[in-house]
């Protein structure tokens, strides 16, 4: 069976293989034959045994990667009853549960959602682990589509694949969004609904950014311990102030003190963190992400809506997956680059 596989951590190359097909479905999970895919910024990371002590990726050798994909059901296991062989399915899955660098691999029954045929299988092959972490953040701001309307919201990092599923969804709800990101994506964050852009180099404009909610999707700097986002939200007095952040240290701690370590130290500056806000009438929360096949059926719903605007900035075969992954320059922006298996 084809796959992409990384047998180096050291390195953390993807390199095109053939391995053997894995094993029929076991209880709650699905068997899946892929149409498409994407890269994800922790996908390379995980690659050089970025958070390995804690995802046990070191013991997943040959490591197949992917977080993502458009996928067709082949199979499913005991206890699945609602998929049937020849849908088509959104995936998204942890690095802890299996990748999608494959031409067949199961997954868990959570880790995926039908979808109807309006969506396209370019968006959907990006839309998944993005699409989770995006909502997920969303919802730990305490915004949702029943409360966003009018609310003043920042997204720093509005250019990348989280920032711009983000950005989407909030402005589909109703929020008046400030958009950050570098001076070429300002055209991408205002053509997904951004009212205003501000150039992440501009320290002025930084500073000025009127919003009560900060979705973080830029780490701060190496130590997280400056935030100028969270310092300028501090001088706000608005009600339902909030502040999350999807690039906290808990994985970067835990490859560097493994597993017990790195949980001290990250759960240390987190409630500290925390505490710090609350006293100044901020809710502060970082966002890990989570498996979640309702949520995913949503993100399916809200994307196959002609009206709402892709996410996908290319779309290029499966075979440049590798030269794409193993580019030391990262994940290119904006939005999400998408690898399909029956590229035009």
């Amino acid at each position: 069976m084809k796959a992409f596989t990384i047998v180096d951590h050291n390195t953390g190359t993807l390199r095109p293989a053939d391995i053997p097909a894995p094993p029929a479905p076991s209880k709650n999970q699905v068997r899946l034959e892929l149409i498409g895919t994407s890269i994800n910024p922790i996908d390379p990371l995980v690659a050089k045994g970025y958070g390995a002590p804690l995802l046990n990726t070191k013991r997943q050798v040959p490591l197949i990667p992917g977080r993502d994909a458009v996928a067709r059901v082949v199979d499913v296991g005991q206890g699945v009853t609602d998929l049937r062989p020849g849908q088509r399915v959104l995936v998204a899955a942890s690095p802890r549960t299996g990748g999608t660098y494959a031409a067949v691999f199961n997954l868990p029954r959570k880790c995926v959602a039908p979808i109807e045929d309006s969506l396209s299988g370019a968006t959907a092959a990006g839309l998944g682990y993005a699409g989770l972490t995006a909502l997920q953040a969303l919802a730990a701001a305490g915004l949702s589509a029943d409360n966003a309307r009018g609310k003043n919201l920042c997204i720093n990092g509005a250019s990348g694949g989280v920032g711009s599923i983000a950005l989407v969804l909030a402005r589909r709800w109703g929020a008046t969004i400030t958009a950050v990101a570098s001076q070429r994506n300002q055209d991408w964050v205002r053509r997904l609904g951004a009212d205003q852009t501000v150039d992440y180099r501009d320290p002025a404009a930084m500073a000025a950014i009127n919003a009560d909610i900060i979705l973080n999707f830029a780490a701060p700097d190496d130590t997280h311990r400056k935030d100028p986002l969270l310092d300028g939200l501090r001088q706000r007095n608005s009600p339902g102030r909030a502040y999350v952040n999807t690039t906290n240290p808990l994985l970067s701690s835990v490859t560097n003190k493994g597993v017990v370590g790195g949980l001290a130290t990250s759960g240390g500056i987190y409630l500290k963190k925390r505490l710090a806000a609350r006293r100044a009438g901020i809710r502060y929360r970082w966002v890990l992400f989570k498996e979640d096949a309702e949520q995913l059926a949503y993100l399916a719903k809200v994307f196959a809506d002609p009206d709402t605007p892709t996410i996908v900035s290319g779309s290029q075969p499966l075979e440049a997956l590798p030269e794409a992954f193993n580019d030391p320059k990262g994940v290119p922006s904006p939005g999400k680059g998408v690898f399909m298996v029956d590229a035009p």
